[in-house]
């Protein structure tokens, strides 16, 4: 009897490591992509630097714009910026501040699983959004600078 409940026991623990493999073994990948849209807005050219946040965004700092005192904005492009952080640029695109132009940001996120249910989140949101910096849609850029001083 003591050797069917040993024998019975080594069935099951086989079986949950068996299952623990496949569940480690199961592959998952995750997209995620995000677009904003600037309207309304005022066109602008503003001379600052590109910098990265900790948080992976761009933005621009010591920035200048038709003797507006130094001022810091938060960049939105299409154009992969890595290139040029740290480099004294001229931006034109248009600015959002508080009270003048609307942002619209939607972000859609989809999870593939192998052999699972795949999943699609999204979201949007859009208006005045309460800015704790303004917003510059970049048109173009050109470096000034290789060297922000």
């Amino acid at each position: 009897m003591t050797m069917i409940r040993i024998t019975a026991v080594a069935i099951g623990l086989a079986a949950m490591w068996a299952a623990g493999l496949t569940a480690q073994t199961q592959e998952t990948k995750t997209t995620t992509s995000n677009k904003v849209e600037i309207t309304g807005g005022k066109d602008m050219t503003v001379i600052g630097c590109l910098n990265r946040n900790p948080g992976g965004d761009y933005i621009l700092t010591k920035a200048a714009a038709n003797s507006v005192k130094p001022l810091q904005y938060a960049l939105i492009s299409s154009d992969d910026l890595a290139k040029h952080v740290g480099e004294r640029v001229e931006i034109h695109g248009k600015a959002v501040t508080a009270g003048n132009g609307r942002v619209t940001v939607e972000s859609k996120t989809k999870t593939q699983v192998e052999n699972g249910k795949d999943r699609e989140t999204q979201g949007k949101t859009e208006g005045a959004i309460a800015l704790v910096m303004p917003w510059l849609g970049v048109t173009s850029m050109k470096t000034l600078s290789p060297a922000c001083k």
